[in-house]
């Protein structure tokens, strides 16, 4: 009986073991230098798309279509994901050319001339796309854009005698007979592979300046900061000067500290947003090198300009600057006038409240920040 006893224990404890094991397997950050070699699943009734959790840049390995595309995508996505253990995924596109253009000039009405494609039809295109990367540069992403280029799928040469939805197969046939160069012909039928950013990420994520550091670490856990503004623009109704101790040879590093001027001014847009946002009013504050800034506000445009070539605001834009903007005063015994900010809880507004860009987070922090 004891032995009995001794012998549950201990099969216990192993199937307490091998739980816990699996447990940590699933879910803990250091997988990839635990177990290396990962599993990458290929369930024929998952749908593999292409989402923003993909990363910045991935690699596109080839594109499909007409009415099987989407069959033929899908199945080169799973031997992809089951013979090579590669992530791959698709993305679906559809391409209007039968609408009206604005062209350019303007017709006899003083209107934009509007314009047709020559051959005007609607299609659909499925593209294959594969991994995640946190920069194009990066030696990974350089190493699999090689290796999807000499892979020969069955999936595609099964398209090949069966027919093929694959885009400019035959034209890739034909250009390959006339190539003389070897290294052309030992590449696959995803030879043109290459890689580009993820079409589910905004394409402003990619064109501006990213943040260095140490702005990003003068933001981090502001309520309100103008870095979680969903739009492009915004209306900049408050400036606070401060400057920055720096050391030339550490630079602007963990260790740089922040003058009490700069404190002051972060304080006191801290203060003007708090308040701000008790009158419902949709107020963000930003901080840098330099000054702490208050915005109203979160636009995709600040307005249109004319065919006269005059900027006309947008509605709301204006009215909001014209809110904030200073009172134009008169002079004693003067025909002049002098401008008296506006202020809230005795914290002064700009002069002149101005339209600005909505800085963002550089893409790669963005992707990071989730794991």
């Amino acid at each position: 009986m004891k032995t009995k006893l001794v012998l549950l224990v201990i099969t216990i404890s192993l199937l307490s073991s091998s739980t816990f094991e699996s447990h940590l397997q699933a879910e803990s950050p250091f997988d990839h230098i635990f177990f290396p070699f990962k599993k990458v699943d290929a369930n024929p009734n998952a749908d593999y798309r292409v989402t923003d959790k993909q990363g910045p840049w991935m690699v596109l390995a080839t594109s499909f279509h007409g009415e099987g595309a989407e069959q033929q995508a899908h199945q080169l996505v799973l031997e992809l994901r089951r013979a090579h253990k590669l992530e791959a995924f698709t993305h679906r596109k559809t391409y209007d050319y039968t609408d009206r253009v604005a062209g350019r000039g303007v017709d006899k009405y003083g209107q934009p001339k509007a314009m047709v494609y020559n051959k005007g039809y609607r299609f659909n295109e499925v593209a294959v796309m594969v991994g995640n990367f946190e920069s194009v540069k990066s030696d990974d992403a350089q190493a699999l854009l090689e290796k999807i280029k000499y892979l020969r799928p069955q999936a595609l040469d099964r398209a090949k005698e069966e027919g093929t939805n694959q885009v400019y197969a035959g034209l890739r046939r034909i250009q390959n007979k006339l190539n003389l160069n070897p290294e052309r012909h030992e590449r696959g039928s995803m030879g043109r592979a290459f890689i580009t950013r993820n079409p589910t990420i905004p394409a402003e994520y990619f064109t501006q300046n990213a943040l260095d550091p140490f702005v990003e670490r003068l933001n981090d856990g502001v309520e309100y900061s103008l870095l979680d503004n969903p739009g492009k623009y915004t209306v900049q109704v408050a400036t606070f000067r401060g400057k920055v101790v720096y050391d030339i040879e550490k630079g602007f590093d963990k260790d740089a500290k922040v003058s009490d001027a700069l404190v002051k001014a972060a304080e006191n847009s801290h203060l003007l947003v708090t308040a701000l946002r008790k009158q419902n009013i949709e107020a963000y504050e930003y901080h840098d090198r330099n000054e702490s800034i208050v915005t109203v506000g979160s636009f995709d445009r600040v307005g249109v300009r004319q065919i006269d070539g005059k900027f006309q605001f947008d509605p709301i834009v204006y009215k909001i600057m014209s809110i904030y903007k200073a009172q134009r005063v008169p002079i004693n015994n003067s025909s002049q006038f002098s401008f008296r900010p506006r202020a809230l809880n005795g914290i002064p507004f700009d002069i002149q409240p101005r339209p600005a860009f909505v800085p963002k987070r550089s893409i790669g922090s963005s992707f990071l920040s989730r794991f």
